[in-house]
Order: structure tokens, then sequence, then C-alpha cells
């Protein structure tokens, strides 16, 4: 767009030619482009590296302390270490988390960068067929993310999306269908309300630490992610949610990292693999 400047020149040069000064304007506009472009582009690769994240859970958070797995992935892809809290106290729902001591009181410290979220694992699945559960998981998913806009207005909200229970938990016959009839239904039903809690609260996303664990079976089969209840984690498995959270929240694939506690390169590699399915069209 013309300039003041470029008016002014209009109106007082008339002897400059009508070509030069459409050459001139052009070129003014092709630089602005240029230099937005290239400010876009920069902004777009260089998402600010959070210095403060809370995570908000229950024993998949707790189990195998994924806190400190996220911090090492994260120093191992180079990045500043971040201060990491958490509270996760084992089987808690999001609506016990409103009343949990803990839980809010690390909430309203704020000035959070990232704040993850996760629920029950078995919120998301009955929230399919239990209207209850649904409304509670709803507006309990809600009432956190108001709660923690009112002290950290500019956190990146983060839903820790649950995974299915691993097959053998259906082999059972007095398992518990109500979560689902296998894992392809239980973990269908995680994906459809975890996105909705995102849909319901702008600003927030899902990381699909459950769909990565999925991606990981169809490839690989066994049991390495389940331990022998079928629903908690291995360090395998905590190892896979921390690439994915690393992903959700630096919006880029980790590069190579040294770290993998005491799981093997190749047993690391197909870890990676699995969260990096997750990035293709």
């Amino acid at each position: 767009m013309a300039t003041d400047e470029d008016l002014n020149f209009i109106m007082t040069e008339r002897k400059v030619s009508v070509r030069h000064l459409a050459m001139r304007v052009l070129n003014q506009l092709l630089s602005a482009i240029f230099l937005l472009c290239l400010a876009n582009g920069t902004m777009a690769a260089d998402h600010p590296n959070p210095k403060r994240i809370l995570l908000i859970g229950n024993s998949y958070t707790g189990v195998n302390q994924l806190p400190n797995i996220f911090q090492e992935i994260v120093i191992s892809a180079g990045h500043a270490a971040p201060i990491i809290q958490a509270s996760h106290p084992g089987g808690r729902t999001l609506e016990q988390h409103l009343g949990i001591a803990d839980s809010q009181q690390k909430i309203h410290q704020g000035k959070w960068d990232v704040v993850i979220l996760q629920g029950h694992s078995q919120e998301a699945s009955r929230s399919e067929v239990n209207e209850g559960i649904r409304n509670r998981f709803l507006s309990s998913g809600k009432s956190l993310c108001e709660m923690i806009r009112k002290t950290s207005p500019n956190a990146r909200i983060i839903w820790y999306q649950t995974w299915a229970r691993h097959a053998d938990y259906w082999k059972n016959p007095q398992c518990d269908t109500m979560i689902g009839k296998s894992p392809e239904e239980m973990m269908t039903r995680n994906r459809k309300w975890y996105a909705r809690l995102a849909q319901d609260n702008p600003g927030s996303s899902v990381a699909q630490v459950g769909e990565a664990w999925a991606v990981y079976y169809r490839e690989h089969g066994g049991k390495d992610l389940h331990v022998a209840d079928n629903s908690h984690p291995t360090f395998a498995g905590s190892y896979l949610a921390g690439l994915v959270l690393y992903e959700a929240i630096y919006q880029k694939a980790a590069p190579p990292i040294a770290y993998r506690g005491h799981l093997s390169e190749d047993a690391a590699g197909k870890l990676r693999n699995a969260s990096l399915a997750l990035r293709k069209p």
C-alpha cells in the first residue's frame, strides 16, 4: 500500500513517469511482504520455550515420575531445563482436582507458561455412555481452565490424552465393558472426549499420548507399554508419553536425544517413531 510520502511524491513530481512511480511502489510493497513473511516464519519456527510447566493428573502422571522423564527429554533436545511442578495423587478425576489442596495451591502460584491436565483413565471412555460422568468431565475441565486463566492468563493448556487398556484386559470375563469392548473402542472414546475438552476451551490443545500408544501397538504388538494390571505404564510407556508432551509443547519433533533411561537404543527408537507418526499427514 502506498504511504503518505508516496502520495505527496505523486502530487509534486509530475515529471516522473507513471512507469517509474509504479515500479517504486511495487518494490516497496514486495519488500514489505518479504519482511512480513520472514517475521512470521521466524515466529513459527522459534516458539518461545516455556520456563514454568505445571502437571495436574494422577498415577498416569506420577508412575515412573513422568515429570522427570519429560524434563530429561527437554534437556536432551537442547533446551534449558524448565521449572516443573506436579500434583498427581492416584486415581483422581478432573473434578476432584477442584478440591485437592495441593493442586489448587500450585495452580494459584500463577505465571505458568504451560499447564498439562490429565483426567482419570476412565473418565473419557465412560463419558460416551454416562451423561453424569460426561457433564462432570466437561464442566470440571472448563472450571480448571478458568481457574488457571485467573493467575496464568497466557498459559498454554494441554490436555494429556489417556490411553486404552491393554487387549488382555478384555480376556477377563469380569472386565468392565462400560469403558468399551476393545482397546480400539476405548481409544475412540478417549480421542473424542479429549478433543471435546479442547474444543470447549479456546486456547487449549490435546497431547495425543493415547494415540501414540495405539500407533505403537499396531506396529509392534506385545505388551511393552502396560504393566501387569493392563492399565498403568511401564517406563517405556511413560517415556513415550514424555516424547508426545515434548512435541505438543515445543511444537516440533525432538532431535535425536541421548536420554533413554534404561531403554535400549532400539527400544527408544521404536517409541520415538511412534511419537513421530502422529506428525505425518
